[in-house]
């Protein structure tokens, strides 16, 4: 909760300076403004509240009303919007969530949540990565160099499922000891700051070089799905 609290808090620095005009500009996603990550951010949140809200009472529910649907409408209707609403519709939603969280006893995180078939935590878990790669995205200043270590260790850990079919894929740090092997078959090192190895299996630009094995990095598998993420 610390972790995520922290990031909620740096999201809503980066975005403080935003007037309307920077708000509908691009960011880092392709097709998506400014506008449309901090409205995904703000629906995000809510749905984790909802799933931790209903485990609760031991119910299951979706992630989002009208699923996939009803989550590119909302997106695409709210991304438009003022960015002092956008703002404080996001500011209001992680409140909301941290507010669900601190009722949990430490039992309750292992309660089923729709969301993956997994627990409370696990979406405690993929919130952070969400405020963390989508502050990002927001391309104001913020870069995966600013990542925590934890985070990066994080992130590469649950990307771990990207690794490309019939590749041995070791990721070996330059600044830190780590090394990581993936999957099997005809072997592919890849090497760079851990942070910058984190940002790669995130889809992300990287800050520094990586150097591979191979000709050219890599293609990597799909993100590990979520349900209507």
């Amino acid at each position: 909760m610390q972790w995520v609290s922290g990031a909620h808090v740096h999201v809503g620095e980066l975005l403080s300076g935003l007037g309307d005009e920077q708000m509908v500009r691009d960011s880092a996603l392709p097709g998506w403004s400014r506008g449309h990550v901090v409205q995904h951010l703000t629906d995000n949140a809510r749905a984790f509240e909802r799933q931790a809200r209903f485990a609760l009472h031991g119910q299951l529910v979706d992630m989002y009303d009208d699923g996939q649907r009803g989550r590119d409408l909302s997106i695409g209707r709210g991304s438009a919007r003022p960015a002092a609403h956008l703002r404080e519709e996001l500011r209001l939603a992680q409140q909301a969530l941290e507010e669900t969280w601190n009722r949990l006893a430490p039992e309750d995180w292992g309660r089923p949540v729709r969301f993956r078939n997994a627990t409370v935590l696990d979406t405690a878990l993929a919130r952070w990565r969400e405020a963390e790669i989508h502050a990002v995205d927001l391309a104001v200043g913020y870069r995966p160099r600013d990542w925590s270590l934890p985070f990066a260790w994080h992130a590469l850990d649950f990307l771990a499922a990207r690794a490309p079919a019939g590749v041995q894929l070791t990721l070996t740090a330059t600044d830190h000891a780590f090394t990581q092997s993936l999957g099997t078959g005809s072997p592919v090192e890849v090497r760079g700051a851990v942070r910058d190895l984190a940002a790669w299996m995130a889809g992300r630009s990287v800050d520094g070089p990586l150097h591979t094995s191979a000709g050219a990095l890599p293609e990597l598998g799909p993100w590990p799905p979520d349900p209507a993420d």
